[in-house]
C-alpha cells in the first residue's frame, strides 16, 4: 500500500512539472509556429492544459504501477535460480527427503517469502498429511490458480487507468466541443471565429493526446500481463516436474 501511495505522489509532481515545462515553452514560442502548435496540444495552454496534465497523471500512475508489478514479477521468477528442488533426471524423492525439503522451504520463507517457495511447502505439507501423490498435485493446480487470480486483481487498477486515460481525453474534447457552441454567436467576427477555432483545437488534442497515451499504456500492460501468467505457469511447471513426479512412495498392501 505504501509503494502505491509513493507512486501516486510521484506521479503527480511529474504531471506538474511537465505541465509547467510545456506552458512555459509554449510561452516563449512565436504563437503560429509549428512548435508552439505542438506544445499547446500537448498541454502547454492553461487552464485548457490540465485536462492533459491529467491524463499524464494517470499514465504515469499506470506506468509506475506496470513497473511496480513487473519487479515483483521478476523478483519471484529469480526463485528459479535457487535449485530449490533437484532437477537431475531419474532422481527419485522419498517421503523422508519430501519431509525434510518442507521444513527447508518453512526456513527459506522465513527470510524471503516467494510464491514458489510457498507452493513446494504447500505440496509437501499435503504429502506429508496423507502421503497421497494425486492430492497433492491438486493442490500444486488449485494454488497455482488462486495465485494467478490473485496477480489479476491486483492489476485492476492498471486496467482502470487505461480505460480512464482516454475517456479524459473524451471528456476534454466534449468540454471543447460544448465551449465551442456557447461561443458560436461570435463566429460573425475575426476574433470570435478564432476563439471557436481554438476551442476546437482544445477538444481534439485532448483525444489525440490520450489516444497516445493509452496505447503506450496498453502495450506496457500486456507485456506485463504476458510477463506474469508465464511466471505463474513456470511455477507450476517447475513443481510438477521437480516436486510431484519425483515422489516415490510405495503404497502398503
Amino acid at each position: 500500500m505504501k509503494e502505491k501511495y509513493v507512486s501516486l505522489s510521484i506521479s503527480l509532481c511529474l504531471a506538474i512539472v511537465l505541465n509547467i515545462v510545456l506552458y512555459l515553452l509554449a510561452n516563449a514560442m512565436e504563437d503560429g509556429s509549428t512548435i508552439h502548435r505542438i506544445l499547446v496540444m500537448l498541454g502547454g495552454s492553461l487552464p485548457a492544459g490540465l485536462i492533459q496534465g491529467l491524463t499524464y497523471f494517470l499514465f504515469f500512475y499506470g506506468v509506475l504501477e506496470i513497473r511496480r508489478m513487473s519487479n515483483n514479477a521478476s523478483k519471484e521468477s529469480r526463485a528459479f535460480q535457487m535449485g530449490l528442488l533437484p532437477e537431475k533426471e531419474q532422481f527419485v524423492l522419498s517421503a523422508d527427503e519430501v519431509n525434510q525439503l518442507k521444513h527447508k522451504m518453512i526456513e527459506i520463507e522465513q527470510r524471503e517469502p516467494l510464491l514458489l517457495v510457498d507452493l513446494i511447502k504447500k505440496a509437501c505439507t499435503k504429502f506429508r498429511a496423507n502421503k497421497s501423490v494425486s492430492e497433492s498435485l491438486e493442490v500444486v493446480s488449485a494454488q497455482s490458480a488462486v495465485n494467478l487470480r490473485k496477480s489479476e486483481s491486483e492489476q485492476s487498477i492498471i486496467r482502470y487507468i487505461a480505460w480512464a486515460v482516454p475517456s479524459v481525453g473524451f471528456i476534454g474534447t466534449v468540454i471543447g466541443i460544448a465551449a465551442s457552441l456557447g461561443a458560436a454567436d461570435d463566429v460573425v467576427t475575426t476574433g470570435g471565429v478564432k476563439k471557436i477555432t481554438g476551442l476546437l483545437n482544445i477538444a481534439f488534442d485532448t483525444t489525440l493526446v490520450a489516444l497516445a497515451l493509452s496505447l503506450v499504456l496498453m502495450y506496457l500492460y500486456h507485456n506485463l500481463q504476458e510477463k506474469v501468467e508465464n511466471l505463474h505457469a513456470n511455477i507450476e511447471s517447475y513443481v510438477l516436474e521437480n516436486l510431484i513426479n519425483r515422489i516415490y512412495h510405495r503404497e502398503h498392501a
